[in-house]
C-alpha cells in the first residue's frame, strides 16, 4: 500500500477515534465534561505513541526475532517512558486524573499488538496458499509436458517398426496419430476437459493400437453410455498413462498378449481397470516407469484423499497385470 495512502488511513482512524471520544465526553456532567475534553488529545497522543513505538520498533526489531524476554522488558519501559513524559508534558491533567492518560498505555499496545498479529497471520496464510497453488500448478504443467514426449515416443517407435516392413497400415495410422497429436496439443491449454472427450481419446488411442498390433493381441474396450458422462470432467489425459502402460508391457509376448479397458462411471464415481498380460519371464526391454510414477503424482496432486490406484500383478492371476483406479469426480 502507498505511503500516502496508509497516512490517510491513520488519519480517519485517530479522527475517527477522536470524533468518539469527543461526543462521549459530551454526555458526562458538566463538572466532569471540560476536563475530560481537555484530557483527550494528551490521551490520544500517548496512545498514538504507544502503538506506533510498539508495532514499528519494538515488534520488527524484538518480536519478530524472536527476543520476546527482550521485547517484554523494552514494552514495559516503553510505556514507563510514555508515562512520565505525560506527566512532565500534561501536569495538570494528570494531576487532575482525567481519564488518566498514560495509565493504559500497555493495555492498548497488547490490544493493538493482537489486531496486529492476526492481521500478520491472515496474510502470511494467504500468502502460503498462494505459493502453494504455484507450486502445484508448475508441477502439473512439469508433468503434463513429460506426458505428451512420453506418449509420442512410445507411438514413434510402433510406426518406426511398421516402416520397416512397408506395412500398408503406415498411412492409417499416421493419420491417427494426428489426430490424438490434435487432442492432446488442445486439451492441454484447459486445465479441465469434458470425460466424454478424453473417452473418445482413448477409443482412438485403442484404435491405433490395434491397427499396429493386429490380430496377436486382442483389445477389448468396455466404456459407459454418452448420458453416463455427461456434464462431467476430468484434467486431460489423465488416463493416458496407464493405458499406455498396459499396452507397452501386455503385448510383449509372441503368443497370449491381451489388453482390456473397462471404464465404469457411477454417481460421480469413476472407477478404470486394466488387464494386461505381463511380459515373458525373458524379457529384457525393462521400462522407466515414468508415465505411472507421473500418474500418482498428478493424482495426488488432482485428487488429494479422492482416489485410489492399484497397479501390480494380479494375485488370482500370476500371469495378468491389473491397475485399478478409482476416482470422486
Amino acid at each position: 500500500m502507498k505511503t500516502w495512502l496508509l497516512l490517510l488511513r491513520d488519519a480517519l482512524v485517530w479522527g475517527g477515534l477522536g470524533l468518539l471520544l469527543w461526543l462521549a465526553t459530551s454526555k458526562l456532567p458538566s463538572n466532569m465534561q471540560l476536563k475530560a475534553q481537555h484530557s483527550l488529545f494528551p490521551a490520544l497522543a500517548l496512545t498514538a505513541a504507544a502503538i506506533y513505538g510498539n508495532n514499528l520498533g519494538l515488534v520488527p526489531w524484538l518480536f519478530d526475532r524472536g527476543r520476546y524476554g527482550r521485547y517484554a522488558l523494552a514494552l514495559l519501559a516503553w510505556v514507563l517512558l510514555l508515562h512520565g513524559a505525560g506527566q512532565l508534558i500534561w501536569p495538570e491533567i494528570y494531576a487532575h486524573n482525567a481519564l488518566q492518560p498514560g495509565s493504559n498505555s500497555l493495555f492498548m499496545i497488547l490490544v493493538a499488538l493482537g489486531l496486529l498479529l492476526t492481521w500478520r497471520t491472515v496474510v502470511q496464510r494467504q500468502q502460503r496458499l498462494q505459493a502453494q497453488l504455484l507450486t502445484r500448478e508448475q508441477q502439473l504443467r512439469l508433468l503434463e509436458a513429460q506426458v505428451n514426449p512420453h506418449f509420442l515416443f512410445n507411438t514413434l517407435n510402433s510406426l518406426y517398426a511398421l516402416s520397416l516392413t512397408n506395412s500398408p497400415q503406415t498411412p492409417d495410422m499416421l493419420l491417427a496419430l494426428a489426430g490424438l497429436m490434435r487432442y492432446q496439443l488442445e486439451s492441454t491449454k484447459h486445465a479441465q476437459v469434458p470425460l466424454s472427450d478424453e473417452l473418445d481419446y482413448l477409443r482412438d488411442y485403442a484404435r491405433l493400437q490395434e491397427l499396429r498390433l493386429g490380430a496377436r493381441c486382442p483389445v477389448t474396450l468396455i466404456m459407459p453410455s454418452e448420458e453416463d458422462v455427461a456434464g462431467l470432467t476430468v484434467p486431460p489425459l489423465l488416463f493416458l498413462a496407464l493405458v499406455e502402460n498396459a499396452f507397452t508391457y501386455g503385448t510383449r509376448r509372441a503368443v497370449g498378449s491381451f489388453v482390456t479397458l473397462e471404464l465404469t462411471v457411477q454417481e460421480r464415481r469413476l472407477a478404470l481397470t486394466l488387464r494386461n498380460a505381463l511380459p515373458p519371464p525373458t524379457d529384457q526391454q525393462g521400462g522407466t516407469g515414468t508415465g505411472l510414477v507421473n500418474t500418482r503424482q498428478r493424482l495426488a496432486l488432482l485428487y488429494p484423499n479422492r482416489h485410489k490406484l492399484l497397479a501390480g500383478p494380479d494375485p488370482t492371476t500370476p500371469d495378468q497385470f491389473l491397475t485399478q483406479l478409482t476416482l470422486a469426480l
